[in-house]
């Protein structure tokens, strides 16, 4: 079975840096890693909807159809008082409320002093090719909240 783990690593202020990995089980009890990407979180604010970054832990992640984004993504359940909490395209902070963005690199993009992520959109397909074919899993979010 694959795996996600998300290591927080950067706080910066309005948003959270991160490196998202996913694992896959061997058979004789290790993991190897299929792949890695960085990531770009809001900064915690208390759990609240919309505008924090989800709180560190354990949760199931399913691969379900999203509406907003007219696509399949992999959603967070069982996050306490969060729903709709998916990993999903997002290069700059503000494109985030309370989800999870990927890309393959931390860098300056806008022309803020704020750092970004870049290739957001090929970075996420990669992930979802990675967890093809599994529709559940789970992950793991270490870092402060």
């Amino acid at each position: 079975m694959k795996k996600i783990v998300l290591y927080r690593n950067n706080y910066l202020g309005p948003e959270i840096l991160g490196h998202l990995m996913v694992f896959e089980d061997n058979s004789f009890g290790g993991s190897r890693m299929l792949f890695e990407c960085k990531t770009l979180e809001l900064e915690w604010k208390n759990n609240a909807r919309n505008i924090s970054c989800l709180p560190a832990g354990f949760f199931t992640i399913k691969w379900e159809h999203s509406a907003r984004f007219n696509r399949n993504l992999w959603e967070l359940k069982g996050v306490p008082g969060r729903s709709e909490a998916k990993i999903h395209v997002a290069n700059y902070y503000t494109q985030i409320q309370g989800c999870i963005g990927v890309g393959d690199m931390h860098t300056h993009i806008n022309g803020d002093a704020i750092p970004d992520v870049r290739n957001s959109s090929v970075t996420l397909n990669r992930l979802h090719e990675v967890m093809h074919p599994q529709v559940e899993s789970t992950i793991r979010i270490i870092g402060k909240s």
